[in-house]
């Protein structure tokens, strides 16, 4: 039986359905404070059921009645990817909880053990919600449009476990054959054909994906794919990779951050390029190194609270392991007034570069060639990465468009710009190589990073004790 059909599901996702897409333009500050509160008030009570969670407030000595709201959010503990990894699968979950009814859904593991969590079929109904704000911030009508998600939809990853548990479901209330998925990694010339055949209004990918399609759409193999909106997910978007993409489909690209453990997206980046926190779905802090809550404007570690749902709850989590700088309120001309982030997300803590003199760069704010590109107004790169062989040597690797090697500005002149740009970053100790590759290769089930150290974190963490 489809899920939506039975009244206990189907009648709350209805009401959702009308009222939640626009809560955050409907609802003054009070009342979303108020939401907020009980919100929290509610998932706490919810986790006092779950060991992970029990153990962790016996030992602060706390009672769920000791949170009233938000402001007491500090009250409680952390709890790490560690811990979940470590309680998977029985004390992540409330004791009697029936695991028939939940879905486990796993990280990629890319910086270590996978986590693995249970969700809900309410609980990633909810999440939906978010996707039809989604729409209703780019103008489209999700219920009409065509919409296809590349992504990994290997099982157990959030995106196969969505398909599965939800929009499955959900031809009854969208236009038939509205909706496709498939694997990101398929052969692309496979993906550029189904594209064709299917005339998306909407993509939502890896921005990586999205940059090869748009050199096939330059070289005229994408003629039938002219998308209204484009998404990406996952991986940060750099300013290059973005404008080569708009150039090539004529329209633009949004950015939207979600993760397994949020069970939806966290921010949306709105027409006005405003990462916007859907903070009626989560609290988002950030601390410092040493778990402390760093001042407003000031970069940190993000901590995610997510306010709904059952299964695994997410309270105070410190596993994104991503840098942001984070703004509690932000009036943006769009119309939102939300916290957002400054900036947008600005890279895994895990994938950053230490210099032998004991600077820190976040893997986003370390890559430059971007910068040069969009300086030089070229689109002759077609793909690039940075990596860091060892603490003084650093190799950056440029895929050549071989139809635009003679147009503008030469490939010389792009090394020794790009050659120049890391040097005045990094210093005159450092070597740094710049050199031409035939193609950039992805790890299995992943698109390759933009930027890869491959100093040990324990050997950086040694130069940084040194200073």
């Amino acid at each position: 039986m489809n899920a939506f059909l039975n009244p206990i599901i189907g009648l709350p996702f209805l009401k959702n359905y009308l009222f939640v897409p626009n809560r955050l333009r409907r609802l003054n500050h009070k009342k979303m404070e108020d939401l907020r509160d009980k919100a929290l008030r509610k998932i706490v009570r919810y986790a006092y059921d779950v060991p992970l969670y029990h153990k962790k407030y016996n030992a602060a000595g706390f009672k769920p009645d000791d949170i009233k709201g938000i402001k007491d959010i500090e009250k409680l503990p952390f709890i790490t990817k560690k811990d979940i990894i470590e309680n998977f699968p029985d004390s992540v979950i409330p004791i009697g909880y029936d695991k028939s009814k939940g879905y486990i859904t796993s990280t990629s593991g890319s910086s270590g053990k996978p986590v693995s969590i249970y969700l809900d079929f309410p609980t990633i109904s909810a999440g939906l919600m978010l996707f039809l704000r989604e729409g209703k911030i780019y103008n489209y009508n999700v219920r009409k449009a065509k919409f296809v998600s590349i992504g990994t939809f290997l099982k157990g990853r959030i995106d196969q476990v969505v398909d599965e548990a939800i929009v499955s479901k959900t031809r009854i209330f969208r236009k038939s054959d509205s909706y496709m998925t498939m694997n990101a990694f398929e052969p692309i010339k496979d993906i550029i054909k189904r594209l064709n055949d299917f005339k998306p209004d909407v993509i939502y990918t890896y921005p990586i994906i999205l940059q090869h399609l748009a050199y096939f759409k330059k070289k005229g193999y994408c003629d039938k794919i002219n998308p209204r909106v484009l998404q990406v997910g996952g991986y940060s978007m750099d300013k290059y990779a973005r404008d080569y993409i708009e150039d090539a489909f004529g329209c633009k690209v949004f950015n939207v951050y979600q993760s397994v453990e949020s069970c939806g997206d966290v921010s949306t980046e709105c027409i006005c390029r405003t990462w916007h926190i859907n903070y009626d779905f989560y609290n988002v802090e950030t601390i410092d190194e040493n778990e402390n809550i760093v001042a407003p404007g000031e970069k940190g570690h993000m901590v995610l609270t997510r306010l709904f749902g059952q299964g695994t709850p997410i309270i105070r989590y410190t596993g994104m392991d991503d840098w942001v700088t984070l703004l509690q309120e932000y009036k943006c001309e769009c119309g939102l007034s939300t916290p957002i982030f400054k900036n947008g997300i600005e890279g895994r803590i895990s994938a950053r570069v230490i210099l032998p003199d004991g600077r820190i760069y976040p893997a986003a704010s370390f890559e430059l060639v971007s910068l040069v590109l969009t300086d030089l107004k070229t689109f002759k790169v077609t793909q690039f990465q940075t990596i860091q062989n060892k603490i003084d040597e650093i190799e950056i690797n440029l895929v050549i468009d071989n139809d635009l090697r003679n147009v503008g500005p030469s490939v010389n002149l792009i090394f020794d710009k790009v050659r120049q740009i890391y040097r005045e970053k990094c210093g005159p100790d450092i070597k740094i190589t710049v050199k031409e590759v035939k193609e950039i290769k992805s790890p299995k089930n992943k698109p390759a990073p933009l930027v890869i150290s491959k100093v040990k974190l324990e050997d950086g963490f040694k130069i940084l004790e040194s200073y």
